[in-house]
């Protein structure tokens, strides 16, 4: 469970007078300047029953009140679409009972309100309310806001009473399986310190760490260094798969099929990840994960959050793909995750790419064709579930 930091923010106050406040009290000058320059009993009655009204509505906002305000959240990272529970625990930490407020909740543009009734000294009051984002975003819960007002709404007072709690909502993914050892070209292939721990391939001397196979002590090291030594194993007969997500904003039909195509990019990165598997990530002209950045499933997932359309060009995307291979030496798989469905475009994309990596196609439309590129595998993603359905077709 992730707790939100408690608190209580000093001294600020919020739009003391409302709406219908401004009103009252325009209509109280308004009636008082007619009434003395017409005359008019009846509108000076008027203007002195509007500056009574404002008068009794100070009483309702006046007075401290000390609250100490707790919030716990179910989960702070989440696919959209999933509920996280929140948690508001209210304890009165002042000597004298508290009067029944409202705490609202600010998520995002949406108010959630909570009402706290009167509390002993000491008393705890606990509300929940449910979240359930529908899109990936980085999104902040709170701050929880006291809010006091009178009864006809003339004066609030809104008094922060804790900090704001972050929650990621990444995008949504499935579970893919991951490639066969078949799509390595070489599978003696290239060992790096990135590279997955195994008992295949022997490549370097490391300090020990804690969990290391103690039969891996190379004592002649130990000795020389004075600390405990081991001979680094990887596995380099798993293959490295490179992920790489196109930008383009005019190669987009609509922001679902973007939509679509983060996920996808998502699914594959967390589920190679999970696993242990090397897997790079680049978006558009950057890197976020690789051979030379490292990184987690939180990363990777925190970037495709955040990611958004930009112009990128035909001639962008060959060179940035170029250029990702390039980089990632290890990697013996590279998927290109597109919106563009032009089979030309595509082609020459491949003619560049599949002498240095197998190279997967991903195009992403909601009426995706299925087409047939030279030198590469295509997976036609007019949905999230229709490509992982091909991915285990195309790759067991």
């Amino acid at each position: 469970m992730k707790t939100g930091r408690p608190g209580r923010a000093q001294g600020q106050v919020i739009g003391p007078v409302t709406t219908a406040g401004i009103a009252v009290f325009a209509l109280a000058v308004g009636a008082y300047v007619g009434g003395w320059q017409l005359g008019w009993v009846e509108l000076l009655v008027v203007a002195a029953g509007c500056l009574l009204a404002m008068l009794l509505a100070v009483p309702f906002v006046l007075g401290r009140t000390r609250l100490d305000v707790t919030r716990s959240l179910s989960d702070d990272r989440i696919e959209a679409g999933e509920t996280i529970r929140v948690h508001l625990d209210t304890m009165n930490s002042g000597r004298r009972s508290s009067r029944r407020v409202k705490l609202e909740e600010e998520i995002g543009l949406r108010i959630e309100t909570i009402t706290v009734p009167a509390l002993r000294p000491g008393g705890v009051h606990a509300g929940t309310y449910s979240i359930t984002p529908e899109r990936r975003s980085r999104m902040f819960v709170g701050p929880a806001v006291m809010s006091r007002s009178d009864p006809l709404g003339l004066l609030r007072r809104r008094v922060p009473q804790s900090d704001a709690t972050e929650v990621w909502v990444y995008p949504r993914s499935r579970a893919l399986s991951p490639l066969p050892a078949g799509f390595a070209k070489d599978l003696e292939g290239p060992t790096s310190d990135t590279s997955p721990a195994g008992d295949i391939a022997f490549h370097a001397i490391r300090p020990y760490v804690m969990g290391d196979d103690r039969r891996h002590i190379h004592w002649l090291s130990t000795a020389k260094t004075g600390s405990l030594m081991v001979r680094h194993y990887v596995d380099n007969r798993r293959p490295h798969l490179a992920v790489m997500l196109d930008p383009d904003s005019g190669s987009w039909a609509d922001e679902q099929d973007f939509e679509t195509a983060v996920s996808v990019a998502a699914s594959l990165v967390a589920s190679m990840m999970r696993r242990q598997l090397p897997v790079s990530l680049r978006v558009g002209d950057t890197t976020v994960v690789g051979e030379r950045i490292r990184g987690t499933v939180d990363t990777a997932l925190q970037a495709l959050t955040l990611t958004d359309t930009s112009p990128f060009t035909i001639d962008d995307l060959t060179r940035s793909a170029v250029e990702f291979a390039r980089s990632e030496v290890g990697a013996s798989a590279l998927i290109l995750v597109t919106g563009r469905t032009s089979r030309a475009e595509l082609a020459g994309v491949a003619s560049r790419l599949r002498r240095s990596k197998r190279l997967l196609l991903a195009p992403v439309h909601a009426e995706a064709p299925s087409m047939a590129i030279p030198g590469a595998i295509t997976i036609a993603a007019p949905d999230l579930d229709a490509f992982a359905a091909g991915w285990l077709r195309r790759v067991r």
